[in-house]
């Protein structure tokens, strides 16, 4: 039996994360002394080395200590295979993806996780040399994207990285935006995001594709205050609104958002998109997009096409 501080030199885990796991995750569960100190055994070593290769690997915490608690009934739960022994050193940034797609995906937050600009752009350049500007953006960027934000999520990225990974994001789309057509052709829509809503990448990639289709955007960016929504509808005589709902946290405010601009023009048609647009179009008339952008884009092209 070990002491905590030598389970911590066998296993290569320092004491506070080890402490963090057994807490969190419940990897190991050590025995107690009289005097209340901590005891490991031999396979609470064990677990806490396995625990350690999947994270370096890019595993995220929960990931791995699921999978070194119970590796076969985690992914029997999973209904996947058990992992092979090739597939353990594979993160889970690009797991499951096709292979161009993976290539592409982990060049991009590799570039990220070494705070190396030259190779997010490069990445970019390698993903919009795969075909056309709204397949790349569907089958490239916004897997990237996901990607990025989950690297993030369980620390294996710092924010500062996530940050500018997204920035070199941004001023692509920018400038697929500004090529993807003249302001004032075809019906205007608006798109943005609620109040609090800071995630654009999304709605600003979809943006680009509706305006590939002839439609004129009018791209109104994060945090639009809800009057500030009602006085675009109104002012810019829009046919239309689509409001990015991203995350939870921005559900109540885009039903708000909605609920203003259907009151102030009746009939005007909206619709959310996003990954919480499913949460926030309950109860509301409002249309719920698909999660690829040119799917998005097509059913609002369609709705606005006039008619015979």
């Amino acid at each position: 039996m070990y002491t905590i501080k030598q389970a911590a030199a066998r296993s290569g885990v320092g004491i506070s994360l080890l402490r963090a796991w057994e807490r969190r995750y419940g990897v190991v569960h050590p025995v107690r002394t009289a005097g209340g100190y901590r005891l490991y055994d031999e396979d609470a070593i064990a677990r806490l080395r396995a625990m350690r290769r999947l994270v370096d690997s890019g595993w995220s915490a929960s990931q791995a200590a699921a999978a070194v608690i119970d590796e076969t009934a985690y992914r029997a739960v999973a209904g996947v295979a058990p992992l092979t022994t090739e597939e353990l050193t594979v993160p889970p940034d690009v797991r499951g993806l096709p292979p161009e797609t993976a290539a592409s995906v982990g060049a991009f937050v590799l570039a990220a996780t070494r705070f190396d600009a030259a190779g997010l752009e490069d990445a970019l350049d390698a993903m919009f040399a795969h075909g056309s500007v709204d397949m790349v953006l569907d089958v490239h960027l916004m897997p990237a994207v996901r990607a990025l934000g989950d690297a993030w999520a369980t620390g294996r990225l710092d924010i500062a990285e996530e940050h500018l990974a997204s920035a070199a994001v941004m001023r692509r789309l920018g400038a697929l935006y500004d090529l993807a057509g003249a302001p004032g052709a075809g019906p205007r829509v608006l798109v943005g995001l609620p109040p609090g809503g800071r995630h654009e990448i999304g709605p600003l990639a979809f943006a680009v594709v509706l305006r590939r289709r002839g439609i004129d955007v009018l791209y109104l960016g994060a945090e639009v205050p809800v009057e500030s929504w009602v006085e675009a509808v109104v002012r810019s005589g829009a046919a239309a609104a689509v409001i990015g709902v991203q995350r939870v946290t921005d559900v109540a405010r885009a039903r708000e958002a909605a609920t203003a601009i259907m009151t102030a023009s009746p009939g005007l048609p909206v619709s959310f998109g996003g990954g919480a647009a499913g949460q926030a179009g309950i109860g509301l008339d409002v249309v719920e997009l698909p999660e690829r952008l040119t799917e998005a884009a097509t059913q609002i092209a369609r709705r606005l096409a006039p008619r015979d």
